[in-house]
């Protein structure tokens, strides 16, 4: 059985969509065919991680040769494993768009393959959490934003899956540099106490962490961490894209 529930479109967005088209990821043109989620053409373009990928974090490998990243044979993680969806050279400017350029549509086909690839079988056993925690952004990127990327992609998996967003488990406590440049040492010096969990849903319950990127861990570490001081039982992640092994 599909545990992925499809969702019927409804009237109102047929109406809404043929006055204001939604854009296709890929090319940023109206969607063709109609009603789709991403043009039939482009949908190919983006590449999704195949084996091998690194058991822990999900993140494409470059060869066979070993079963895990560089990243995760040097860094000790906090999280216990993530997948990602798409390889993100084939995904940037989609996403760029996505987070910085107001295209809050494209979340619902990124939803879409976030929550398909979350129900796949893992390891003989359905990824299914008992709640769904967005990356929060700081207040003042979400100003300038107008919206958290990480909350719409939660919301998507959420209305197929039936899994529950729990939108207020996590806040970003303090706001951090840009992380572009940074060594993972860097990274994860700059994230140390920026985040801190909240409320009684987290404790005893398994949490899954959404984001759009991910490059280190050092996020996912720091956000991992204060979810288990506040008693989670177990802290994985999806997130839509992630870069390859760095090396060997």
């Amino acid at each position: 059985m599909d545990l992925v529930r499809e969702k019927m479109t409804a009237p109102a967005r047929m109406a809404r969509e043929l006055v204001y088209p939604r854009r296709c990821p890929v090319c940023d043109r109206p969607v063709q065919p109609f009603g789709a989620l991403i043009c039939s053409s482009c949908e190919g373009m983006l590449q999704k991680v195949q084996t091998p990928a690194c058991r822990r974090c999900g993140k494409q490998l470059r060869s066979s040769a070993d079963d895990l990243c560089r990243d995760c044979r040097t860094l000790p993680h906090v999280f216990e494993r993530g997948r990602t969806v798409f390889t993100y050279h084939s995904a940037a400017g989609g996403i760029f768009r996505f987070k910085y350029k107001g295209r809050r549509e494209y979340g619902a086909y990124y939803g879409k393959c976030m929550a398909e690839k979350m129900m796949e079988s893992a390891g003989g056993s359905p990824w299914i959490p008992d709640f769904l925690v967005p990356v929060p952004v700081s207040a003042r990127r979400l100003q300038k934003r107008g919206y958290n990327q990480a909350l719409v992609l939660a919301q998507e998996i959420s209305n197929l899956t039936g899994i529950p967003v729990c939108e207020d488990a996590l806040r970003r406590i303090a706001d951090t540099l840009p992380m572009k440049n940074m060594t993972p040492a860097e990274r994860q010096n700059n994230l140390k106490k920026a985040f801190q969990a909240f409320g009684n849903d987290v404790e005893l319950n398994s949490i899954m962490l959404i984001d759009d990127i991910y490059t280190t861990g050092a996020t996912m570490d720091a956000c991992a961490h204060a979810l288990y001081r506040r008693g989670a039982r177990r802290v994985c992640f999806i997130t839509l894209a992630a870069g390859e092994d760095s090396g060997f």
